[in-house]
């Protein structure tokens, strides 16, 4: 199992990193304030925080899977992850039929298929 950024291993019992929590805290925060999953990675690079596998810059990818990740909850609040439950749906430009499978708004045909 590997421990969530933000927390550690201290006597066998997981615990928050003051440090790293508060670097979690401020990655909610500033996604909450309307900063894309692009502007916190870079906020984090300009502030020089290393990323949970130690790189230097953070990956959008990661940004993402932290703020999707339940295991925040004691350290945001609820209400702050449900905020940004809310506001990453409202931001999704991805649309949906009625089975709810995605969907794109235009289908494109291989030029290939159109010889035939």
């Amino acid at each position: 199992m590997r421990i969530p950024y933000g927390y550690k291993l201290v006597n066998g019992e997981i615990a928050m990193d003051g440090k790293q929590a508060e670097v979690v805290r401020s990655i909610f925060a500033y996604y909450l304030a309307g900063a894309s999953l692009g502007k916190v990675v870079d906020m984090l690079f300009e502030k020089g925080v290393p990323s949970p596998t130690g790189k230097s810059k953070w990956t959008r990818a990661a940004v993402d899977k932290l703020l999707n990740n339940a295991k925040y909850i004691p350290m945001v609040g609820l209400t702050t992850y449900m905020d940004v439950q809310f506001e990453k749906d409202h931001r999704c430009n991805i649309d949906y039929d009625q089975t709810g499978h995605p969907r794109k708004t235009v289908r494109y045909q291989s030029p290939v298929l159109e010889m035939k």
